[in-house]
């Protein structure tokens, strides 16, 4: 697939042919069909190109990312306006310096809008204030947002071009030495994230361009190598020098922090548009088991489970009349795909399927308002190699 350093291109004859195929056998596939937001020719043809015309690799994906957007509530009208103040999503935005900017700085040259973000300042403090599965729900949710300004912009355009989105990537408060080892838990969330993004929102970046790149910027590349697969590696441009990003885009579109003209006026967002983040102290870190002590309910004894490479291990847990919450915890020694179900007639995700990394904090979560009923923790070993020993509790309350 050939990088479009402009707008993305119409849709081809041989695109509409594969569109048609594409839609025909996910409808055969998904449930409750395609969702109807989701079923435009520029929202198919941006998986079709992502995928390299990979149909079969498509068929696997999409239908648990549209599961997996519904177990998250990330497919309802109001999303867009709502998503800053979810309560899984509003107590994490203090430690985050992304975009506030929607899609209000717009290129009709590009058929795209602006988007920008801060590098972590404090990555081995910040992966003591978010669970992996905290900060995949952020990203998650994060980049449906981004989607659905690209949908909505599509259906005001009644065009054939899809919109995108370019995205500014400030590392200027970043420290290189921080992120050379790709096994430490902050570099395993930056993995995971990429994963999550290149899977799930395909061809939905034009451009990334590096702002404030710190010395060694080659080192930059290798990083990025670990996390993106080729094509989107091609969408990466480093800025040595802020005027260089004028060779690229227009100056108005440019925040004049990065050389251009542009200064965002609207809260929350600084002069660039990106939210202001505060420093992490010890006082903010994550306590082990703490969603069980506001509930105020003993923590049962741990399960211990080996998994072998490949395999999936599955607990079920029966909700009976008078239980309404489920509360789990676990740790394992490696990435774990990580799913729950409710099996009631048929298996329905209830939580968004992720491939998860359990650092020194336990992933812990719950789900509360539940009907009684059978439910399924599902646990995949998504390892081709080594065995995964996995230590869990899971328990229902009312």
């Amino acid at each position: 697939m050939a990088l479009h350093r402009k707008a993305a291109p119409e849709i081809s004859p041989d695109e509409f042919r594969l569109i048609g195929q594409l839609r025909e056998q996910l409808m055969q596939i998904i449930p409750n069909g395609i969702p109807t937001d989701l079923d435009t020719n520029l929202n198919l043809v941006r998986w079709i190109r992502g995928y390299q015309k990979n149909i079969e690799k498509i068929l696997q994906i999409f239908p648990v990312y549209v599961a997996s957007r519904h177990a998250a509530g990330f497919d309802l009208p109001d999303f867009v306006e709502k998503f800053f103040d979810l309560p899984k999503i509003k107590p994490f935005l203090q430690y985050i310096a992304s975009s506030r900017l929607n899609d209000r700085v717009w290129s009709d040259e590009h058929n795209a809008f602006l988007f920008v973000e801060r590098g972590w300042s404090q990555p081995k403090e910040f992966t003591k204030v978010l669970r992996c599965s905290d900060y995949l729900l952020h990203c998650f949710g994060y980049s449906e947002m981004l989607l659905q300004l690209i949908l909505r912009r599509e259906k005001a355009q009644n065009g054939n071009k899809p919109v995108q989105f370019i995205v500014l990537f400030d590392l200027g408060e970043v420290n290189i030495t921080d992120n050379l080892n790709p096994l430490s838990t902050h570099m395993k969330f930056w993995n995971l994230r990429s994963e999550l993004w290149q899977n799930w929102y395909p061809e939905t970046v034009q451009r990334i361009f590096i702002v404030n790149p710190p010395k060694f910027a080659n080192i930059l590349w290798k990083i990025a190598k670990l996390f993106m697969n080729d094509h989107n590696i091609e969408l990466i441009e480093i800025i040595s020098d802020k005027k260089d990003l004028l060779n690229h885009l227009p100056s108005w579109f440019i925040p004049k922090e990065f050389g251009g003209d542009f200064i965002n006026t609207i809260a929350p967002g600084d002069d660039s548009g990106v939210s202001r983040r505060r420093k992490i102290t010890s006082n903010d870190h994550l306590q082990s088991h703490s969603l069980y002590k506001k509930k105020g309910i003993k923590r049962s004894e741990t399960n211990h489970q080996d998994i072998r490479s490949g395999a999936t291990y599955s607990h079920k847990i029966d909700i009976t009349t008078g239980q309404s919450t489920i509360l789990w915890d676990f740790c394992a020694n490696g990435d774990i795909e990580f799913a729950i179900y409710a099996i009631n007639g048929e298996k329905k995700l209830i939580y968004p399927r992720y491939r998860l990394f359990a650092g020194k904090i336990p992933e812990e979560g719950m789900i509360e308002n539940l009907r009684p009923g059978l439910y399924e923790f599902e646990f995949h070993n998504s390892s081709n190699y080594f065995d995964l020993k996995l230590d869990y509790c899971i328990l229902s309350s009312p």
